[in-house]
């Protein structure tokens, strides 16, 4: 076994060096990579402060008294679920990330600028053979983002989709699921918030 010497760890750290000063060539002085690499895609380095945010789409309810077992039971208890978006209004800044965490059976919808949920036509709809699934809202007047379909996940729907906000308005987000968005019952706007996003 060779005895460490302080001549040997010398040598050590000059090539470690070298290394650096080789990995900063690639990178560029800024710790970026260069034109070709994965810098291409939207990686401006340290100095780019963009901020991601994180929204709950939806969320289980369990209880000491009504524990929810997803598991051995049923993968999605429809019955159980929450049909909220927390914490809203979120506010942001342009070029921001959103990450909903969608848990359950729902369909993520953002619609431009100022837009209501009045304004939402429930006419034009998503239709799955009758008793299969319930309607989805399939207006695209002023959608900028719509998100996967909650139909063609066979067992567990939940996810996280991540959507960058790169214009200032106040954005409407609702779930594109027609019951969960408005209740027929009360008449009532249920499953929706908004995303503020200064320029």
């Amino acid at each position: 076994m060779q005895k460490t010497t302080r001549r040997h760890l010398l040598q050590v750290a000059a090539a470690g060096g070298a290394t650096a000063v080789g990995l900063g060539t690639v990178l560029g002085a800024g710790g970026q990579e260069q034109a070709g690499g994965h810098g291409d895609h939207q990686n401006n380095g340290d100095h780019d402060r963009r901020s991601n945010h994180t929204v709950s789409f939806g969320n289980w309810s369990p209880s000491i008294a009504s524990p929810i077992d997803r598991m051995t039971g049923d993968p999605n208890p429809r019955t159980r679920n929450g049909h909220f978006l927390i914490p809203g209004p979120v506010r942001v800044h342009a070029g921001d990330t959103v990450s909903f965490v969608i848990s359950g059976f729902h369909n993520l919808l953002v619609y431009g600028p100022d837009t209501e949920p009045g304004d939402i036509d429930r006419t034009k709809l998503l239709v799955s053979p009758p008793a299969t699934f319930p309607p989805l809202i399939n207006d695209p007047n002023h959608r900028i983002y719509r998100g996967n379909d909650p139909r063609a996940i066979a067992t567990v729907q939940d996810r996280v989709e991540a959507v960058a906000f790169n214009d200032a308005g106040r954005f409407l987000v609702i779930c594109g699921v027609l019951p969960h968005f408005f209740d027929a019952l009360s008449g009532d706007f249920v499953m929706y918030g908004y995303v503020e996003v200064n320029g």
